[in-house]
């Protein structure tokens, strides 16, 4: 009898551990921790799946065409930094994208040159400066009143989308995690949809002024858009799925003041559905 009972008790062991290399076998999700990070390099992780139960606040994107030798430039600074001081990153966050009009050689326009060149493309920029609320608006960027008023439009319009950014330095290099909710996949069309990440420096500050319009400090510049300008498709995307992707820090930004926007836009209409950042 206790012969046959150490052999029982052996084949449960047995029959457990085929069971967990089964089990682990099977998993069909990348892993969610990055395997190292690297000084000067900038990794991100995006987790999307789906929660009916969400309530997502809008957030508007703000993309800012501008250019430092641009003199009503100024106007629409002083008017974008009074909006974001006003409403908050809760409510609004600005990408700064620097056009290469009226002068080619804006410094931060050459260091991002074929990221702003495809968003210049993306939307026909004509102008500097032009504002862009949620890839579809367009208000008068040195008028303050239409700037909010525009701004206030769109934050009544719901989203089925929540996105939670969260950034850290880690040995010299930055992890950015974004968590992507989406209330009710079934009713969206995802084939029409793209996700992109902005890398964007809070504060670019110059000793002497790189242009003719007088400015040395300028906010919320991009960087780098990740994975690429195009971004990546939704169409794929499961109950639950995680992406990760990585890119060099450039030596000329500063890391302490680098920040993630990511967004999601329609490829149709343009219109941005959600935005989430780490400010």
């Amino acid at each position: 009898m206790s012969v046959l009972i150490v052999n029982c008790t052996c084949m449960k062991k047995i029959l457990l551990l085929i069971i967990s290399l089964i089990i682990w076998g099977c998993e069909t999700n990348p892993p969610t921790q990055p395997i190292s990070l690297k000084d000067g390099e900038v990794q991100i992780e995006i987790t999307i799946s789906e929660n009916n139960n969400i309530s997502a606040n809008r957030k508007v994107l703000l993309e800012d065409f501008a250019n430092v030798s641009c003199t009503p430039c100024l106007t629409s600074n002083k008017i974008i930094q009074s909006v974001l001081n006003s409403y908050g990153s809760s409510q609004v966050v600005s990408i700064k994208f620097p056009t290469n009009f009226p002068s080619p050689v804006d410094p931060m326009y050459l260091t991002a040159k074929e990221f702003c060149d495809y968003r210049m493309t993306f939307y026909n920029i004509l102008f500097a400066p032009t504002i862009i609320l949620d890839g579809i608006t367009r208000p008068i960027p040195t008028d303050s009143n239409s700037v909010k008023q525009a701004l206030n439009n769109r934050l009544t319009v719901s989203s089925d989308f929540n996105i939670t950014v969260t950034k850290t330095i880690v040995n010299g290099g930055l992890l950015i995690n974004a968590d992507i909710k989406v209330k009710n996949i079934s009713s969206i069309n995802l084939d029409e949809l793209f996700l992109r990440c902005a890398i964007v420096e809070s504060e670019v500050e110059y000793e002497q002024p790189p242009g003719s319009n007088g400015e040395t400090k300028f906010y919320d510049v991009l960087r780098t858009l990740l994975p690429s300008n195009e971004g990546i498709s939704l169409s794929s995307i499961g109950n639950a799925q995680t992406y990760q992707f990585e890119n060099t820090i450039d030596t000329v930004w500063n890391i302490n003041k680098l920040e993630a926007v990511i967004f999601i836009q329609s490829s149709v209409n343009k219109e941005i559905l959600q935005t989430g950042s780490s400010f």
